[in-house]
Protein backbone atom coordinates (compact mmCIF):
# COMPACT_ATOMS: atom_id res chain seq x y z
CA UNK A 1 0.00 0.00 0.00
CA UNK A 2 1.44 3.57 -0.85
CA UNK A 3 0.55 7.06 0.41
CA UNK A 4 -2.62 8.80 -0.90
CA UNK A 5 -1.56 11.16 -3.66
CA UNK A 6 -4.45 13.26 -2.87
CA UNK A 7 -4.90 16.67 -1.07
CA UNK A 8 -4.46 14.74 2.41
CA UNK A 9 -0.60 14.58 1.86
CA UNK A 10 -0.38 17.81 0.11
CA UNK A 11 1.73 19.05 3.46
CA UNK A 12 3.93 16.19 3.07
CA UNK A 13 4.68 16.17 -0.71
CA UNK A 14 5.71 19.88 -0.01
CA UNK A 15 8.28 19.33 2.15
CA UNK A 16 10.00 16.67 0.57
CA UNK A 17 10.06 18.26 -2.54
CA UNK A 18 11.51 22.08 -0.60
CA UNK A 19 12.98 20.99 2.86
CA UNK A 20 10.36 23.10 4.13
CA UNK A 21 9.93 24.29 7.83
CA UNK A 22 6.09 23.44 7.34
CA UNK A 23 5.35 22.63 10.99
CA UNK A 24 2.34 19.61 9.41
CA UNK A 25 5.21 17.71 7.81
CA UNK A 26 4.90 15.79 11.50
CA UNK A 27 1.65 15.00 10.14
CA UNK A 28 1.28 11.08 9.89
CA UNK A 29 0.39 10.06 6.12
CA UNK A 30 -2.55 8.96 4.76
CA UNK A 31 -2.64 5.73 3.11
CA UNK A 32 -4.53 4.81 -0.09
CA UNK A 33 -7.10 2.08 -0.44
CA UNK A 34 -4.85 0.47 -2.42
CA UNK A 35 -4.67 3.86 -4.62
CA UNK A 36 -6.85 6.75 -2.95
CA UNK A 37 -7.93 7.12 0.83
CA UNK A 38 -11.71 7.38 1.39
CA UNK A 39 -12.30 10.52 1.74
CA UNK A 40 -10.03 11.47 -1.59
CA UNK A 41 -12.12 9.33 -3.49
CA UNK A 42 -15.28 11.13 -2.07
CA UNK A 43 -14.07 14.07 -3.19
CA UNK A 44 -13.05 13.39 -6.52
CA UNK A 45 -16.48 11.59 -7.14
CA UNK A 46 -17.88 14.75 -6.00
CA UNK A 47 -15.60 16.95 -8.57
CA UNK A 48 -16.40 14.23 -11.69
CA UNK A 49 -20.42 15.10 -10.75
CA UNK A 50 -20.17 18.57 -11.02
CA UNK A 51 -18.21 19.02 -14.31
CA UNK A 52 -21.40 18.47 -15.81
CA UNK A 53 -22.93 21.94 -14.03
CA UNK A 54 -19.58 23.73 -14.76
CA UNK A 55 -19.28 22.51 -18.30
CA UNK A 56 -23.31 24.41 -18.72
CA UNK A 57 -22.08 26.79 -16.83
CA UNK A 58 -19.01 28.01 -19.19
CA UNK A 59 -21.28 27.20 -22.17
CA UNK A 60 -23.70 29.91 -21.40
CA UNK A 61 -21.13 32.54 -19.93
CA UNK A 62 -19.00 32.18 -22.97
CA UNK A 63 -21.35 31.02 -25.96
CA UNK A 64 -19.84 27.52 -26.07
CA UNK A 65 -20.23 25.02 -28.67
CA UNK A 66 -22.87 25.54 -31.31
CA UNK A 67 -25.68 23.77 -30.86
CA UNK A 68 -25.64 20.50 -33.14
CA UNK A 69 -22.06 20.29 -33.54
CA UNK A 70 -21.34 16.88 -33.29
CA UNK A 71 -18.82 14.52 -30.89
CA UNK A 72 -15.52 14.66 -32.35
CA UNK A 73 -13.51 11.19 -33.01
CA UNK A 74 -11.63 10.49 -29.50
CA UNK A 75 -8.19 11.86 -30.17
CA UNK A 76 -9.05 13.50 -33.55
CA UNK A 77 -7.52 16.64 -34.18
CA UNK A 78 -9.02 19.78 -35.23
CA UNK A 79 -8.32 23.45 -36.08
CA UNK A 80 -8.01 25.40 -32.80
CA UNK A 81 -11.49 27.15 -32.34
CA UNK A 82 -11.82 30.72 -32.09
CA UNK A 83 -13.75 30.41 -28.76
CA UNK A 84 -11.45 29.78 -25.49
CA UNK A 85 -14.50 28.71 -24.15
CA UNK A 86 -15.32 26.04 -27.17
CA UNK A 87 -11.51 24.97 -26.46
CA UNK A 88 -11.76 24.02 -23.10
CA UNK A 89 -15.13 21.97 -23.25
CA UNK A 90 -13.40 20.09 -26.04
CA UNK A 91 -10.28 18.99 -24.30
CA UNK A 92 -13.15 18.50 -21.02
CA UNK A 93 -14.78 15.73 -23.50
CA UNK A 94 -11.38 14.37 -25.08
CA UNK A 95 -10.20 13.81 -21.79
CA UNK A 96 -13.06 12.38 -20.23
CA UNK A 97 -13.95 10.26 -23.09
CA UNK A 98 -10.12 9.10 -22.98
CA UNK A 99 -10.28 7.99 -19.55
CA UNK A 100 -13.81 5.82 -20.58
CA UNK A 101 -11.91 4.08 -23.59
CA UNK A 102 -8.98 3.43 -20.97
CA UNK A 103 -10.90 1.77 -18.65
CA UNK A 104 -13.14 0.14 -20.90
CA UNK A 105 -9.93 -1.36 -22.48
CA UNK A 106 -8.30 -2.29 -19.51
CA UNK A 107 -11.58 -4.08 -18.36
CA UNK A 108 -12.35 -5.70 -21.57
CA UNK A 109 -15.88 -4.01 -21.93
CA UNK A 110 -15.59 -2.95 -25.50
CA UNK A 111 -15.87 0.07 -27.59
CA UNK A 112 -17.87 3.21 -26.00
CA UNK A 113 -21.04 3.52 -28.00
CA UNK A 114 -21.51 6.92 -30.14
CA UNK A 115 -23.58 9.40 -28.16
CA UNK A 116 -24.08 12.08 -30.60
CA UNK A 117 -24.34 16.00 -29.40
CA UNK A 118 -21.84 16.89 -27.27
CA UNK A 119 -23.65 18.13 -24.47
CA UNK A 120 -25.53 14.24 -24.14
CA UNK A 121 -21.67 12.78 -24.80
CA UNK A 122 -20.82 14.98 -22.20
CA UNK A 123 -23.50 13.41 -19.40
CA UNK A 124 -23.80 9.84 -20.39
CA UNK A 125 -19.85 9.82 -20.59
CA UNK A 126 -19.99 11.27 -16.79
CA UNK A 127 -22.72 9.01 -15.96
CA UNK A 128 -21.15 6.23 -17.37
CA UNK A 129 -17.64 7.02 -15.24
CA UNK A 130 -19.31 8.04 -12.21
CA UNK A 131 -21.07 4.01 -12.22
CA UNK A 132 -17.71 2.95 -12.61
CA UNK A 133 -15.75 5.07 -10.41
CA UNK A 134 -14.98 2.38 -7.80
CA UNK A 135 -13.11 0.56 -10.59
CA UNK A 136 -11.49 3.44 -11.93
CA UNK A 137 -10.12 4.48 -8.39
CA UNK A 138 -8.25 1.19 -8.73
CA UNK A 139 -7.38 0.14 -12.01
CA UNK A 140 -4.05 0.99 -13.64
CA UNK A 141 -4.50 4.09 -14.04
CA UNK A 142 -6.56 5.13 -11.07
CA UNK A 143 -3.64 7.74 -9.65
CA UNK A 144 -3.50 10.04 -12.88
CA UNK A 145 -7.30 9.85 -13.45
CA UNK A 146 -8.03 10.94 -10.30
CA UNK A 147 -5.45 13.91 -10.45
CA UNK A 148 -7.30 14.84 -14.06
CA UNK A 149 -10.76 14.83 -12.54
CA UNK A 150 -9.90 17.22 -9.87
CA UNK A 151 -7.45 19.30 -11.96
CA UNK A 152 -10.31 19.70 -14.69
CA UNK A 153 -12.59 20.87 -12.20
CA UNK A 154 -10.29 22.98 -10.65
CA UNK A 155 -9.79 25.14 -13.69
CA UNK A 156 -13.41 24.70 -14.89
CA UNK A 157 -14.70 26.37 -11.44
CA UNK A 158 -11.93 28.94 -12.03
CA UNK A 159 -13.29 30.09 -15.70
CA UNK A 160 -16.96 30.10 -14.26
CA UNK A 161 -18.18 33.09 -12.18
CA UNK A 162 -14.64 33.97 -11.10
CA UNK A 163 -14.16 30.70 -8.85
CA UNK A 164 -17.16 31.54 -6.33
CA UNK A 165 -16.91 33.37 -2.75
CA UNK A 166 -13.57 34.02 -1.92
CA UNK A 167 -13.40 31.70 1.41
CA UNK A 168 -11.91 33.00 4.69
CA UNK A 169 -8.06 32.19 5.35
CA UNK A 170 -7.66 32.47 9.40
CA UNK A 171 -5.07 30.28 9.45
CA UNK A 172 -1.18 31.46 9.35
CA UNK A 173 0.92 30.34 6.61
CA UNK A 174 2.02 26.88 6.98
CA UNK A 175 5.44 28.01 5.58
CA UNK A 176 6.59 31.46 7.55
CA UNK A 177 3.82 31.00 9.67
CA UNK A 178 2.72 34.72 9.41
CA UNK A 179 -1.31 35.30 8.72
CA UNK A 180 -0.83 36.63 5.40
CA UNK A 181 -2.89 33.89 3.46
CA UNK A 182 -5.42 34.66 0.79
CA UNK A 183 -7.91 33.06 -1.76
CA UNK A 184 -6.83 33.74 -4.97
CA UNK A 185 -10.86 33.03 -6.18
CA UNK A 186 -9.81 32.71 -10.07
CA UNK A 187 -7.07 30.20 -9.85
CA UNK A 188 -8.94 28.56 -6.58
CA UNK A 189 -5.63 28.31 -4.75
CA UNK A 190 -4.62 30.09 -1.73
CA UNK A 191 -1.48 32.05 -1.49
CA UNK A 192 1.09 33.46 0.57
CA UNK A 193 1.02 37.80 0.19
CA UNK A 194 4.47 37.44 2.21
CA UNK A 195 6.62 33.74 1.04
CA UNK A 196 4.36 33.46 -1.85
CA UNK A 197 3.98 29.73 -0.60
CA UNK A 198 0.48 28.38 -2.87
CA UNK A 199 -1.67 25.88 -2.78
CA UNK A 200 -4.87 24.55 -3.76
CA UNK A 201 -8.58 25.00 -2.14
CA UNK A 202 -8.60 20.99 -1.27
CA UNK A 203 -4.81 21.22 0.00
CA UNK A 204 -5.66 24.90 2.51
CA UNK A 205 -8.62 22.53 3.76
CA UNK A 206 -6.81 19.41 4.24
CA UNK A 207 -4.03 21.45 5.87
CA UNK A 208 -6.79 23.33 8.08
CA UNK A 209 -8.50 20.20 9.55
CA UNK A 210 -4.79 18.82 10.25
CA UNK A 211 -4.61 21.80 12.11
CA UNK A 212 -8.11 21.39 13.90
CA UNK A 213 -7.25 17.70 14.88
Amino acid sequence: MSHCPGPCNAARRRDASHDARDRTARAVPVEGEPVWCRRCRTLIGTRLAELDDLAALLGAAGGGRRPGVPEKVSGSRAAASPSPVADDLDELIRTLLSWEDAYREDRGLGPRPRRGRYAPTLSKCLAWLGAHLDGLLRFPGAEDFGAEVLDLHRRLKGRTTGGGPRRATPLPCPRCDLLTLAHDVVAERVRCRQCRWSATVEEYEAYSRRRAS
